[in-house]
């Protein structure tokens, strides 16, 4: 298993159309469709029941969890779930749970059974670290009990149902301690996937992937006017000095607690976001219905189902061209990147990949402005011409070198040069 190799697709069960309690069978039947998109692993939000007391809108949040043992009836069955899992492995995709180890829905069956597993305010009443959270309640993992509970849950799910791997909520608000113990009683089972929803350093210890919340905050100043282009890209540069050598970031353009990114962008400039997503260092994470530039935010709180078009659309197409191509090529997946300077770095994004001798050069213009760019090769190339075709349009591209510098030009459709050196 090449982690580097994963492109993964957020699921909301609860929200796929299809009857009540079938939902499981809706997702299996999109299986086809999302392995013809290039998707290859499926991370399903919270399957289990909700809780009904303090809950947030009609059907409560799918964080708000009120038996880890359980399938939320709306969704579908445990025997469905099997199956989905099932059809999944046939077609050679990996299949992720979420799990919410922080906290539990007010009303979940361990309250009651084992209230000493909570953490307590000064009057002994179940609280919560966050207040806004009002529809949970914290757990203590001073408790070794607790512990072994969570473990065995997660067990469970691997033993009687293959899952693959977890996505860990808030994973920074459950002890490092704890996720090394799980790690250690959970890895002679199966060799599993573990995201944290984290961007600390050290989580590293116990994960093989974090999300890149710090990048992408820096990115949504961007597009929203706060911050420039450089100041987004310089700090991706930093990222290589914070965390572990060969670490791996999750990326992403939105997810479900962060807005549509269709909503900021114009479906141009979109296309080099997503261009940027599928070739940047990290594994790309794309979002139920992002893959149609959506522009409706999730709803996890109420009754709703995703609104996805019976056609597919040109950021379909782009999405499914781009993942494709990122799992064929080894050199994502093998290969090393690094930013190369250039002259509008408030304007203009360039990265080159190298693997052996196969090279992807990107230069994306996310701001549509068409001009020049003169790239500067110092240290990796003096003198020479490359001939290289655009993975975006199959456009052949002449890129003459000389004396480390390369003009090129940039317009509205992103550059992904793909190019082998003899």
């Amino acid at each position: 298993m090449n982690l580097k190799n994963l492109i993964i697709y957020e699921a909301f069960a609860r929200a796929y159309p299809g009857e009540k309690g079938k939902k499981f069978l809706s997702l299996e039947k999109d299986l086809e469709r999302l392995k013809g998109m290039g998707i290859n692993t499926v991370w399903l939000m919270p399957i289990h029941p909700t809780g009904v007391e303090g809950r947030k809108g009609t059907l409560g949040s799918p964080y708000a969890i009120r038996d880890y043992y359980e399938i939320d009836l709306l969704i579908g069955t445990k025997g469905d779930f099997k199956k989905f899992v099932k059809r999944a492995h046939e077609l050679n995709m990996y299949v992720l749970m979420d799990m919410v180890l922080n906290h539990a829905a007010v009303d979940n069956v361990l309250v009651k059974k084992h209230p000493e597993w909570f953490l307590r305010d000064e009057n002994g009443n179940p609280t919560r670290k966050v207040p806004d959270w009002s529809d949970v309640v914290d757990f203590d993992y001073s408790n070794g009990e607790l512990r072994e509970y969570m473990i065995n849950m997660m067990r469970y799910w691997v033993e009687e149902f293959d899952v693959d791997g977890f996505r860990c909520d808030v994973a920074g608000l459950v002890p490092l301690d704890f996720w090394l113990q799980a790690r250690k009683n959970l890895d002679p089972v199966k060799r599993l996937i573990w995201i944290s929803e984290t961007h600390d350093p050290y989580m590293y210890q116990a994960f093989d992937i974090t999300y890149d919340y710090d990048g992408y905050y820096r990115f949504r100043d961007f597009i929203e006017g706060k911050n420039s282009l450089r100041e987004y890209i310089d700090f991706l540069r930093m990222q290589d000095h914070m965390y572990p050598r060969g670490y791996i970031k999750m990326r992403f353009l939105e997810n479900h607690d962060q807005p549509r990114v269709a909503k900021f962008l114009s479906r141009e400039s979109l296309m080099h976001w997503i261009a940027f997503l599928f070739t940047v260092k990290g594994v790309p994470l794309v979002h139920n219905g992002q893959e149609y530039a959506l522009k409706e935010d999730l709803d996890i709180f109420n009754e709703y189902t995703l609104p996805i078009p019976g056609e597919e659309n040109e950021i379909f197409s782009l999405h499914r061209k781009l993942a494709h191509y990122r799992y064929k090529t080894n050199v994502f997946s093998n290969g090393e990147m690094i930013f190369i300077r250039n002259d509008q770095p408030e304007r203009v994004i360039s990265y080159l990949w190298r693997h052996g001798n196969r090279f992807i050069l990107c230069v994306l213009n996310p701001l549509l402005e068409n001009t020049s760019v003169t790239l500067d090769f110092s240290g990796i190339w003096e003198n020479i011409c490359i001939h290289s075709k655009n993975v975006f349009n199959d456009d052949i591209v002449r890129v003459s070198v000389k004396n480390s510098r390369a003009k090129i030009k940039v317009g509205r459709e992103p550059l992904i040069l793909s190019f082998v050196l003899y």
